[in-house]
């Protein structure tokens, strides 16, 4: 018989999720409570960084290598164009953690990267201006893909292998019975064999099992700046790569990073700049829409020191929701007790680049295979049991 999954959310990964499962002949349906791609989530703005000299943890890099031919692949098959392989270059002190964590990652997978010393980098890049004893890891094959030009193509092939897809239709429950998981749209049940659950900052309610991952939905600021005119010609993805600053907590606990403007641009023009770290906490429900003027001036303010008379001020701005576990980490595999749910969450703020190689893990998992090796590090099981309300 042929099983039938549902895949709730169909964001960056569940979109891709539901495409392999589709592929694989399965019964496929995706239900997401927008009509994606949309800005009510994590999977908007534009682009999204992608690299594969992995300062997050180094277990990283093999699905990170294989998502960059793997974006390749959804262009061939789909005709968009999803990634945009302008190169990435991470700045930092000679103590900065993260680039020294970059560069051990590409030295024990065999990644590809240059080096460069604080002058090296500005004759290159003369856009920026840094302390001398600053230097540079400069990943040439990485880039950015277009989020919301992956969600369509993702969700095409979802359709061309015979998935069918709700939108605009919010799931209001998961209950469990003997023949696999019900699925409770309003007055309308799907019955399942199995779910993926692929909802962003709503998988804490639609999985109350997973509360010990720390699964919380935070709100994050992204602005874009024009670049001025003595910049214009140098500002564009042709000839200046993405890029992110460690100053060790000069601008807080995190570190800025940016995409400059590409001719295939989506959403607002301009370099789009912002703050890699933890954001406050939100509801779901009650975020989206621009951010707020102080933090729009601040990122200006912080990112000037280093791009200085290059950029405008931010002429546009948008809130992004994030979805942070309580180590950072990704949380993929079933949940603990509940064997026909597939959890896959957790994915902010460096998750999107992988979305097809997810997608395909994903779909392994839920026809019943073992978890791909690569992603043994993000099991729910590494959380022990769900904490206990008082």
């Amino acid at each position: 018989m042929t099983p039938t999954v549902v895949v709730v959310g169909l964001g960056g990964i569940g979109s891709a999720a539901l495409a392999a499962i589709a592929r694989r002949g399965c019964r496929a349906i995706g239900v997401d409570r927008f009509e994606p791609p949309h800005q009510r989530g994590g999977t908007h703005g534009g682009s999204r960084i992608i690299r594969a000299a992995y300062f997050e943890h180094p277990d990283y890099v093999p699905l990170a290598r294989a998502s960059l031919e793997a974006w390749r692949r959804v262009e061939r098959e789909t005709g968009e164009r999803c990634l945009h392989a302008n190169g990435v270059l991470l700045l930092g002190p000679p103590t900065s953690a993260i680039l020294e964590a970059c560069a051990t990652s590409a030295r024990l997978h065999g990644v590809p990267i240059e080096t460069f010393g604080a002058t090296e980098i500005v004759e290159r890049w003369p856009m920026f201006e840094i302390p001398r004893d600053w230097e540079g890891v400069h990943e040439p094959d990485a880039g950015f893909v277009v989020p919301e030009v992956g969600v369509r193509a993702h969700l095409d092939l979802a359709r061309r292998h015979g998935a069918k897809i709700l939108t605009d239709t919010e799931v209001l429950g998961l209950d469990d019975d003997r023949d696999g998981v019900v699925v409770r749209l309003g007055e309308q049940v799907v019955r399942a064999d199995t779910v993926v659950v692929a909802a962003g900052a709503w998988t804490r309610s639609l999985l109350p099992e997973l509360s010990s991952a720390g699964l919380e939905p935070q709100r994050k600021a992204i602005v874009w700046s024009r670049p001025t005119v003595a910049w214009r010609d140098a500002v564009d993805a042709r000839r200046m790569p993405a890029w992110l600053i460690d100053d060790e907590g000069a601008s807080g606990d995190g570190a800025y990073y940016g995409v400059p403007p590409h001719a295939d641009q989506v959403g607002p023009d301009g370099m789009k700049v912002g703050f890699h770290g933890a954001g406050p906490p939100v509801e779901p429900d009650g975020s989206g829409g621009r951010s707020e003027p102080d933090v729009v001036q601040r990122f200006h303010r912080d990112v000037s020191r280093y791009l200085p008379g290059v950029l405008e001020s931010p002429h546009d701005s948008r809130q992004c929701l994030y979805t942070m576990s309580a180590d950072r980490h990704f949380v993929i595999g079933r949940v603990p007790g509940r064997p026909s749910i597939v959890a896959a969450s957790g994915f902010s703020g460096h998750g999107y680049k992988f979305a097809p190689v997810l997608g395909e893990g994903l779909a392994a998992i839920a026809v019943g295979d073992d978890p791909p090796a690569e992603f043994g590090f993000l099991s729910p099981d590494r959380f022990g049991e769900p904490r206990v309300s008082e």
